[in-house]
């Protein structure tokens, strides 16, 4: 027959190990013995704290001409901002910041400006940004604008 236990009985006992044996959370858990416990358990890989894109990180612009989609988007993208940079001393001094050139599809260009203000006034200006970008070699015969965000 059993006999019943004791309340008074250290609860540790019923572990294997007395209470001079448990040492506090701090002690016990430095990172040196974290990292040991953690390989005794099988976990020997330390995880990389920045992901790497196939094994070696690029350069997005080398990336983006090395996919064929991707660098006819590239082109495009070049080619607008070219075209910006051509019409730039046409613009006034105040919205040469302001505006930002946007998609460009076969002989149309849009530009994206910041309010109603900058367009009204850039309305004005499309038949001589268009022929002066003619001038310079570009495919252009509409510009059109968008208010930027809308």
């Amino acid at each position: 027959m059993t006999q019943p236990r004791s309340t008074t009985q250290d609860p540790h006992s019923e572990l294997g190990r007395g209470p001079e044996e448990i040492t506090p959370l701090s002690q016990a858990h430095t990172r040196p013995s974290a990292l040991a416990a953690y390989r005794a358990l099988g976990y020997s890989k330390v995880p990389h704290s920045a992901p790497l894109l196939r094994g070696k990180p690029q350069l997005a612009a080398k990336a983006l001409s090395n996919a064929p989609i991707l660098a006819n988007l590239l082109e495009l993208s070049r080619d607008s901002q070219q075209r910006l940079y051509a019409v730039k001393s046409l613009l006034p001094p105040q919205f040469r910041d302001a505006v930002k050139p946007s998609t460009l599809d076969g002989d149309s260009w849009c530009l994206l400006v910041p309010n109603n203000s900058v367009m009204a006034k850039l309305k004005q200006m499309l038949p001589a940004l268009a022929a002066h970008l003619r001038s310079k070699g570009f495919r252009v015969q509409t510009i059109r604008l968008k208010i930027e965000g809308k």
